[in-house]
């Protein structure tokens, strides 16, 4: 017969398993939005990683990557809107300085299917070190393509490391 309570084993696996949440962040301590955030508004000078475009997986996909250009910034608390190109983004800023940015495009009246259809800049706001330090963002920037070849659609994901400095 059994009491209802959990046993020796099923306890110590429970405790294990809230302390393993608690020390891991999962309470939303570890990466939390900031709350007494940085200036990380501004305009800033995008300039992603030279590297060739994909192979095979994008055929039939036109990639066009953004050129180097303005990112604007704009921060509300920790919340954040930016603009590259003409497409908005929105996301967070955390206590640890990092962000995350994301942004949905295709305007290219086709039913959704034809050219750039999301980005996203994830990365770190790195404040200005010294006397004539500029702050920086730096991180990783993803779009997301779709083409159509053969009339089936077509999706491609494009990857890059930017750095861009304020200006």
């Amino acid at each position: 017969m059994t009491s209802g309570r959990f046993g020796f084993p099923t306890c110590t696996l429970l405790c294990a398993l809230a302390l393993l949440t608690v020390s891991t962040g999962c309470t939303g301590g570890g990466n939390s939005p900031c709350s007494d955030c940085p200036p990380m508004e501004g305009r800033y000078a995008l300039r992603l990683e030279a590297s060739t475009l994909p192979d095979t997986h994008c055929d039939g996909v036109t990639v066009v990557l953004p050129e180097d250009g303005p990112l604007e910034v704009s921060r509300q608390r920790s919340e954040l809107t930016a603009t590259l190109q003409g497409m908005t983004l929105s996301g967070t800023l955390y206590r640890t300085y990092d962000f995350n940015l994301l942004g949905f495009g295709n305007e290219s009246g086709d039913g959704g299917i034809g050219g750039l259809e999301s980005a996203s800049l994830s990365g770190r706001y790195v404040p200005a070190i010294g006397d004539g330090g500029v702050p920086r963002l730096m991180g990783e920037w993803q779009g997301t393509y779709s083409g159509n070849s053969g009339g089936a659609p077509r999706f491609c994901t494009v990857t890059r490391p930017f750095t861009a400095p304020r200006q």
